[in-house]
């Protein structure tokens, strides 16, 4: 005699949902774990891709390219330059690293829609002299940066953006009327010409060296210039304002020398970190390693209402910073001063433990966050005379 198939139970029924539920909980770290991994490959590509464009653009030209063309900061020295002549994104600048090797990374076409080859530049000199008052371009056109058309400076590439930062925004920031109008510290005329908005972003940033991207304008060593925590040391890194090193000047060694590092986009479209066409600091320029931002990925800063030194250097938050009051526990510490001053930033990466860095040579490797400062500082600079140790990072 055949017996009725006897039915699950309620409990039966729970408990095998909740086998089910353990299982995709053990699993479930795994699955991201494989993921992450692919996409810390694919930016491990990328950088290699950036670094061997890096050295067609040195073997064609006799040098690294620039991290900014600056016509109206040659010859200018820490003593003599500054944010407001370096970083300030209302004056004039010129095209950028990541613009000048798109010819040697397959980008031919695009670099060919800009006007790098006929922009003018400005020599200067400013309507005044370095002492924060008014300074401006000697003309209003020379504010719509006529290499940074609309196609450059709007499209997103795949090769700078790595797949682990998913906040690539458009930015929305630059030379925005409104903005600037509200702005105590612009003077009258200051925001004029046509505003370039729509800027793409990416995540990786020539590595200037050091400190701020003023204290090594034109390439200066900077070792009398007192910049702290390292002072009388060497500060200058590969690839900065007005300045693209030959081979031989990287005494310290390809090898042991950071050529271009990693770092996340901006916040919200009013924060200029990760903008890949634009020569400042944060945007496609890093290296800062002071007391108050020393290694990647740090957590420091100061709120919005206690505003100094904390975080990336980057006076043009103003805009952003009191939106986002925990922007240090996000890895995103900022300097929310007001002004238009981007100078100065941190490697950065949403990948766990650390971020990717090409070194000069050519070769990736993932930099983590509890390296020494410094060893990080070592890294950064071409020209210290450090020794660094195999097992150092």
């Amino acid at each position: 005699m055949r017996h009725p198939r006897r039915a699950f139970t309620l409990i039966e029924l729970l408990v095998v949902i909740a086998i089910i539920a353990v299982l995709i909980a053990l699993l479930l770290p795994a699955v991201q774990a494989a993921r992450e991994a692919a996409r810390r490959s694919q930016c491990v590509n990328n950088l290699k891709q950036l670094a061997l464009g890096c050295h067609n653009f040195e073997s064609t030209n006799g040098s690294f390219p620039k991290g900014v063309y600056l016509p109206y900061a040659v010859g200018l020295t820490p003593a003599t330059a500054g944010d407001y002549y370096i970083s300030d994104q209302t004056e004039p600048f010129g095209p950028n690293w990541a613009v000048m090797i798109l010819p040697y990374i397959e980008q031919a076409t695009l670099y060919n829609s800009s006007n790098v080859v006929g922009y003018p530049g400005w020599a200067g000199p400013y309507l005044t002299t370095f002492d924060g008052s008014v300074m401006t371009a000697p003309n209003a056109t020379m504010y719509n940066m006529d290499w940074a058309n609309a196609t450059v400076r709007s499209t997103a590439l795949g090769v700078f953006t790595c797949p682990s930062d998913a906040n690539n925004q458009p930015g929305r920031f630059f030379f925005d009327a409104s903005a600037n109008a509200s702005n105590p510290e612009l003077a009258p005329g200051k925001n004029a010409g046509t505003p370039l908005l729509n800027w793409a972003r990416g995540n990786y940033g020539s590595v200037s060296g050091s400190s701020d991207i003023d204290h090594e304008t034109n390439g200066y060593l900077g070792n009398d210039d007192g910049i702290l925590p390292y002072n009388l040391s060497p500060h200058v890194g590969m690839m900065g304002a007005n300045y693209g090193k030959k081979i031989a000047e990287v005494t310290d060694g390809l090898s042991n020398t950071a050529m271009i590092a990693e770092l996340r986009t901006g916040l919200n479209s009013l924060d200029i970190r990760g903008t890949w066409a634009l020569g400042f600091g944060g945007a496609s320029m890093v290296g800062q390693t002071k007391d108050f931002n020393p290694t990647p990925n740090n957590k420091l800063g100061l709120p919005p209402g206690n505003c100094g030194n904390g975080g990336d250097e980057l006076q043009g938050s103003y805009a952003f910073a009191p939106s986002f009051p925990n922007a240090a526990a996000m890895g995103m510490g900022v300097n929310c001063q007001s002004g238009n001053y981007n100078s100065g930033a941190q490697s950065r990466s949403l990948h766990p433990g650390g971020v990717n860095v090409a070194f000069g040579d050519g070769s990736v490797k993932f930099i983590k966050n509890t390296i020494t400062q410094r060893v990080w500082y070592l890294i950064l600079t071409s020209a210290d005379g450090g020794v660094l140790s195999s097992d150092a990072y």
